[in-house]
């Protein structure tokens, strides 16, 4: 109750309805987290996504170019593949010109499979509330989302 109170009261003007979007992404992300980590078994959030983002990532799957994808660091990726590597999830392979391939393992797609359910389930109740219109809108929105943090990611490094 008290973060509807929080939207209601923001909701008067542009530049407070875009202060309180932007504290909302953080707290969504916070919510999920939490959430979906009690959902699954083995496999933090940010685990979870490095795998994810392994499996989509174009060749040469570098700890650099995954880490792109994430929005972090490359030591912040290989953190996580550390970890991800000694559960038996990925393997880490020295690539060209002393580059760190990632590349997953059979066990990733056992994993997926046994949560696969409470996924689908996770998804279901997250987007229960929208139809099928709102989910495009909320999606072509998503993507100027990401143009907006690229723009920021420009001006943080002209400011540095």
């Amino acid at each position: 109750m008290m973060m509807e109170e929080m939207l209601d009261k923001y909701d008067c003007d542009t530049p407070h309805r875009m202060r309180a979007l932007f504290c909302s992404i953080f707290i969504w992300q916070n919510r999920m987290q939490t959430a979906c980590e009690k959902i699954q078994t083995d496999l933090s959030m940010k685990q979870w996504l490095l795998l994810a983002m392994v499996e989509e990532c174009p060749e040469p799957k570098t700890l650099t170019r995954v880490g792109k994808l994430m929005g972090c660091s490359r030591q912040n990726i290989k953190k996580l593949a550390t970890v991800l590597e000694q559960k038996g999830y990925l393997t880490m392979k020295e690539g060209a010109n002393h580059s760190v391939c990632l590349e997953v393992t059979g066990k990733v797609e056992a994993y997926s499979a046994k949560m696969e359910e409470r996924r689908g389930k996770a998804l279901q109740l997250l987007f229960a509330e929208f139809s099928e219109e709102e989910i495009a809108g909320f999606y072509n929105l998503g993507k100027k989302l990401y143009e907006g943090v690229g723009q920021v990611e420009e001006y943080a490094r002209s400011v540095n």
